[in-house]
């Protein structure tokens, strides 16, 4: 009797125990975070976050718009003075790359290979949400390599591997054209891939997803005119053949939401902050205004006329905008403090390079960026009809039309694209007119592609880095320009990774502002 009391004890202790073990394990099943993410949210998140960290203007990690020098800094001036360790930027802008984009794409492509294995009736579905992957991650190193050059490639996203390889920067540009025409020619344009609702950008639209891939591929064979011609005429003969973007409605960009936290990176770094460290910068202003170019009025906000209590005089030519009329003015005219009654204003820009008064100067445009679902653009079609009229320029390649035509078309879509009036005018200027603007080629093509680029300041900053078109000024107290040609490595890749960092210094010609890119010939 003794025995089987004690048998029945043990047995209910067994079942006790195995039913709270069962409890246990529910209790510790988060049930909001879930263990496994599924690949199109991976995707969506890796997408959103590729977006935000080109359209961000954090100095923290993204002060492109300063190296354009579109804006001029005013509290803190020291990311247009060109610091890149006080804020480690080039840390912040590595690990956005790595880290928020690409480990997420990644992972969402080998979540997807593997349904792919096991769901044979979802082929072309899945096949199409692999060539979504692999197009925004190849977008994402492109950058990473305009940026800095030598990067981790084949070893990259590995995380037992804690000292990575650099690859060369020409052969991770190859190895991108092969992933991206691998993109393409898997795509089956009759099946969705993801949905409308897992793709922001395109709704789901293969078609819009093959002119992304195509017109990507036409910018990096123009970042290799210079350098390599015959492979430069291979890849942009083969994009236009594609299909790149055709018109403002094809553009590369992503709108927000008017609720946290999927609002613009512009609106939450300019509004929500409640930071007024931006005007625009006299490079910039003084050139819209010389060149009368209306864009200046949805670029920037004007600013009213410093009296001081005694007549203005206009530094140059410029717009100035009364209560009931705008009109452009040039240097020297006199705007007398009584008509301060009509409200006068002008575009004007703050010193580049030094910490300019708020108050004094015009503000970026309320119209581009108070708006919480304003959107970010990575490539816009101004692009793409200005690089059609470079390679109409150099020769060779199979763009049709001459490249005055494109370039026109260009700044047309410009203009078109900032709901701005007035392009003809523009246009029959002699210092516009392809013909008769001053320069080469490259120097025409690439100032009006700087202007058409502002909304894109990583991009203005590789224009000018490639075609070298001038108007970029030196700091305060300098005799040259001191722009960076590239960032240098993150500090952590020093200190964690020394061998490798060391090797892909070497590799490049040095881990400095001032060393060339392969495709940064001139």
């Amino acid at each position: 009797m003794k025995k089987r009391i004690i048998a029945l004890v043990l047995a209910a202790s067994f079942a006790t125990f195995t039913s709270c073990d069962e409890r246990l394990e529910e209790l510790n099943t988060d049930k909001i975070n879930p263990a496994q993410v599924s690949a199109p949210s991976l995707f969506t998140k890796g997408l959103k976050e590729g977006f935000d960290r080109i359209g961000s203007i954090s100095v923290n990690n993204n002060p492109f718009r300063l190296y354009a020098q579109y804006w001029a800094q005013t509290t803190y001036p020291e990311e247009s003075q060109y610091s890149l360790t006080s804020r480690n930027i080039p840390a912040n802008f590595w690990n956005s790359g790595y880290r928020d984009v690409l480990i997420d794409l990644a992972e969402a492509k080998k979540i997807t290979e593997t349904e792919l294995e096991n769901d044979p009736a979802r082929t072309a579905t899945l096949t199409n949400r692999i060539a979504c992957i692999e197009i925004m991650s190849a977008y994402t190193y492109a950058t990473l390599v305009d940026v800095f050059g030598n990067i981790p490639y084949t070893e990259a996203l590995d995380v037992t591997n804690l000292s990575p390889k650099y690859d060369d920067a020409r052969g991770v540009y190859s190895e991108l054209l092969t992933r991206i025409d691998a993109a393409i020619n898997s795509t089956d344009m009759g099946t969705q891939g993801f949905s409308a609702g897992q793709d922001p950008v395109f709704n789901g639209d293969m078609g819009q997803w093959i002119k992304f891939a195509n017109s990507l591929k036409f910018r990096m064979g123009m970042r290799l005119a210079d350098v390599d011609k015959t492979a430069s005429v291979s890849i942009v003969n083969s994009a236009l053949a594609g299909g790149v973007l055709g018109s403002n409605s094809d553009n590369v960009r992503l709108e927000y939401m008017s609720a946290s936290p999927n609002t613009s990176p512009v609106y939450e770094d300019l509004v929500l902050s409640g930071r007024n460290d931006f005007v625009l910068s006299n490079t910039f202003a003084d050139y819209l205004n010389t060149n009368k170019d209306p864009r200046v009025t949805a670029y920037a906000q004007a600013n009213p006329v410093p009296f001081g209590g005694s007549d203005y005089v206009l530094p140059t030519d410029m717009y100035v905008m009364y209560d009931d009329e705008t009109v452009y003015l040039t240097a020297g005219t006199v705007i007398p403090a009584s008509s301060a009654s009509r409200n006068p204003k002008i575009f004007i820009g703050g010193t580049y390079g030094t910490a300019n008064s708020f108050s004094n100067f015009s503000k970026v445009s309320s119209t581009l960026y108070t708006d919480p679902t304003y959107g970010v653009t990575i490539i816009n079609y101004a692009e793409m009809r200005f690089l059609m009229a470079e390679a109409a320029a150099r020769g060779g390649y199979s763009v049709t039309g001459s490249a005055a035509e494109h370039y026109a078309a260009g700044i047309r879509a410009s203009f078109e694209e900032f709901n701005v009036s007035g392009v003809e005018d523009y246009l029959a200027q002699p210092n516009v007119a392809y013909a008769t603007a001053e320069g080469d080629f490259k120097t025409k093509i690439g100032r009006q592609m700087w202007v058409a680029l502002y909304n894109e300041g990583i991009e203005a900053w590789a224009t000018w880095r490639r075609l070298d078109f001038g108007i970029m000024r030196p700091l305060p107290e300098e005799a040259t320009v001191t722009l960076p040609l590239r960032f240098t490595y993150p500090i952590a890749e020093q200190q964690l990774n020394g061998t490798q960092y060391s090797a892909a210094g070497s590799a490049i010609g040095g881990d400095e502002t001032t060393t060339k890119l392969f495709w940064d010939a001139q």
